[in-house]
């Protein structure tokens, strides 16, 4: 039985066998030439002798990430473009473009960018695949199959966010289905389906049938959890469409809600790691954001310092510190922000500029452990999703009252990355904050600062950042470098904020026709200044 999940997610990362997911899913996932997508050369037959919980586990661990993408896509362009964090050489926050960075989410999900049990793509679809024929079979693997379906979901929706029109209906069937040249579907339909989905998913769930108990890495197998979140991931995705599609928003939205979403921090999606024995670029098990700090430090950003500093927000001295002859300095009045878009040199010409890199805030080592979780979906994140709902007019819930739990589970949440309680943040301060930042009554003002909150919220969490940013337009962000009215040198977006991530090159030559037909489609031109152009649910 289930009780304690953090007791049985340290239990399962501790299995000897543990180490046997990573070649067990290499020689699922494993593929080569032909597209990334596939190789004709795999065996389907072999897929049915993998444990469906062992395949299970491996893709929650792919999608916490790797170091490879996490630092490219999740650091040096989200985390740099929505102004959390600040670097002398990252792309980011100057716009320009760097194949490998840019494609390393796509390469990474579809292929495994050459470690292959990191294949989300893959293993999901097969495992999809196999449940579903299980499940013709008279076999009782609802709660299996419902469970691998919120997870597709949440794989997919961080591609197509990032990328746009994306493979999905035909992905990753190169060994089920012979397609090695998949579809682009359209961004439109993908979300419908996945709501769709979504909705399946949370109805089928059966109390009566098994789980997948410690396999199931976030929730060890509980199914009352795992319907809030299937329905929070909801709210997420019809709240993407409030600008495009503001009527079929509010129906997906309400429908979550009514649903039953998340209700405290008891419910979060998030994954906890270890500090090893597998860590590196090919770490399964470690927090992918720490194994990048611990070999590059980037700076918080000036922008998030000073609304930090402006809110007097006590998140401060957990998030940022400043550190010199090996102390480390946390008190509020000594971090200061870099200030984004500028590189080794430019920065010394900066008014900010006293000498030192280490001058500038970095990321506080409390969140920089091997074994630091990731959060997927929070209940912050869900009850200021909620609370926008509410001042739209779409439930009569009331929004300040979930704003207010929203940013106190945020804060609260930070208590996750260190046992001893240094990052802590007590009750009398976020009640002070909390007095002192009431949400508005006037509601574009409300949905400014929902919005901002959620920006708070999502620290480290760069794709989510970023799409939340796009679909909101908050925090209102002053294109970088934001004292110079000059564009950094060889920015591709015309000095502006990038608005999606590019497609590998190399698929215009494995899958052609379908690449080509999903630039016109959506008005690009395959080259980096696609950077510029929003996607489906992004209207300016």
């Amino acid at each position: 039985m289930y009780r304690n999940k953090a007791m049985n997610r340290t239990r399962l990362l501790r299995w000897p066998e543990s180490l046997l997911v990573l070649l067990i899913a290499v020689l699922l996932a494993s593929c080569d030439a032909l597209s990334d997508f596939g190789d004709m050369n795999v065996d389907p037959t072999q897929a049915s002798t993998i444990d469906p919980g062992m395949q299970f586990s491996t893709v929650q661990l792919a999608t916490a990430g790797s170091r490879y993408e996490t630092w490219r896509v999740n650091l040096i362009y989200g985390e740099a473009i929505v102004q959390h964090l600040a670097h002398t050489w990252w792309a980011g926050d100057k716009y320009t473009f760097n194949e490998d960075w840019a494609t390393s989410l796509w390469r990474t999900a579809y292929s495994g960018a050459g470690v292959s049990w990191r294949a989300a793509v893959k293993n999901i679809e097969d495992l999809k695949a196999r449940l579903e024929e299980a499940k013709a079979n008279g076999e009782p693997v609802d709660n299996l199959l419902a469970a691998v379906r919120i997870w597709r979901v949440l794989i997919y929706h961080r591609i197509t966010d990032t990328y746009g029109d994306t493979p999905y209906s035909e992905a990753g069937k190169g060994y089920l289905e012979g397609i090695f040249a998949p579809r682009y579907d359209p961004q439109q339909e993908i979300y419908m389906d996945m709501l769709k989905e979504l909705e399946e998913a949370v109805a089928q769930f059966d109390p009566s049938q098994p789980t997948f108990g410690n396999a199931d890495l976030v929730y060890g197998g509980d199914i009352t959890k795992w319907k809030k979140f299937g329905n929070a991931l909801m709210l997420r995705l019809a709240m993407r469409l409030v600008k495009v599609d503001p009527a079929t928003a509010q129906q997906w939205a309400v429908r979550a809600i009514n649903g039953g979403v998340m209700e405290s921090n008891d419910d979060i999606v998030y994954m906890r790691h270890q500090t090893g024995p597998s860590t590196g670029p090919a770490g399964i098990n470690t927090n992918a954001n720490s194994e990048v700090f611990a070999v590059d430090v980037p700076r918080l950003s000036q922008t998030f310092v000073n609304w930090l500093k402006a809110h007097n927000d006590p998140r401060l001295p957990v998030l940022g510190a400043v550190i010199k002859d090996g102390q480390v300095i946390t008190d509020p009045t000594e971090q200061k922000g870099m200030p984004n878009g500028y590189d080794a040199n430019t920065i010394q010409n900066h008014p900010s500029w006293t000498g030192s890199l280490d001058d500038y805030s970095r990321v506080n080592p409390l969140l920089t452990g091997l074994d630091d979780p990731f959060f997927f979906v929070t209940y912050a994140q869900t009850a200021l999703l909620r609370a926008e709902a509410a001042v739209r007019g779409w439930t009569s819930e009331d929004p300040a009252t979930l704003y207010a739990e929203g940013v106190r589970a945020a804060m609260k949440q930070l208590s996750l990355y260190d046992a001893s309680g240094a990052a802590d943040i007590d009750d009398a301060a976020i009640d002070a904050y909390l007095a002192a930042n009431p949400l508005s009554s006037d509601p574009d003002e409300a949905l400014r600062q929902i919005n901002e909150q959620y920006w708070a919220a999502t620290f480290l969490d760069g794709i989510e950042a970023w799409a939340n940013w796009r679909r909101s337009g908050y925090p209102v962000l002053e294109p970088a470098p934001v004292d110079d009215p000059n564009p950094y040198p060889g920015n591709v977006t015309n000095g502006q904020i990038p608005r999606r991530l590019t497609y590998p090159p190399s698929e215009g030559v494995l899958n052609a026709e379908n690449y080509q037909e999903a630039l016109s489609r959506q008005g690009l031109r395959g080259d980096p200044s696609d950077m510029a152009v929003p996607v489906w649910w992004d209207r300016q």
